[in-house]
């Protein structure tokens, strides 16, 4: 084969694999844990297609769904009695070591941009930040208006001591009967600052 045949030959071959080893990837949507930037940890914002980075963790019924506008909005059923109260068993992100370092002895303030599922809609959404075995916010059962409206709590971290464990931010419906489900569009993380000394 002449060389003015054979080189463009082989640079189409080259890119047609490239192309077909991306192509697995394309449109994929994000998951694993949930990480930083690496320069700015003041706010971690999971919304849009990163909700997809939602574990479910129990039987939970957990998907992505389209809003009017087209973003992704993350829709979280649970029937009543189905979820324990461990936090990293029910629907939940999963937080990156990254976060887990910045976020360790600050207060940091949670936020969810949630609203009730049209059908089957809950009144409440439970919010829980956990260091796993250092401690955790509890559940904060807060109350939802119909429309997309934030809601928040604050918490103070503890320190790392000893080796660094997993962090989470679970999430969930109020479920006092059969079955509820919430329509979720953003969460925001934020380091408010060190948390206050304890009292002497």
């Amino acid at each position: 084969m002449k060389d003015r045949l054979f080189f463009p030959l082989t640079i189409l071959l080259v890119g047609m694999l490239i192309w077909l080893a991306l192509l697995p990837g394309i449109g994929r949507l994000p998951s694993g844990a949930v990480a930083g930037d690496g320069v700015n940890y003041n706010q971690i914002i999971i919304a849009d297609e990163y909700l997809n980075k939602v574990i479910a963790g129990g039987d939970a019924l957990t998907r992505l769904e389209r809003s009017a506008s087209g973003a992704y909005v993350l829709y979280i059923e649970v029937a009543a009695g189905a979820l324990t109260e461990a936090p990293e068993l029910g629907p939940h992100f999963r937080l990156a070591g990254d976060i887990e370092m910045q976020m360790a002895g600050q207060r940091i303030r949670v936020t969810a941009r949630v609203r009730p599922a049209p059908d089957r809609g809950a009144m409440q959404v439970r919010l829980n930040y956990s260091t796993g075995r250092a401690g955790e916010s509890g559940w904060q059962a807060l109350a939802l208006q119909p429309d997309f409206t934030d809601v928040s709590f604050e918490y103070d971290v503890p320190p790392i001591t000893g080796e660094t464990g997993v962090d989470y931010l679970a999430i969930r419906p109020e479920v006092p009967e059969k079955v509820r489900a919430i329509l979720i569009e953003k969460v925001v993380i934020e380091r408010l600052g060190p948390s206050p000394a304890p009292p002497a």
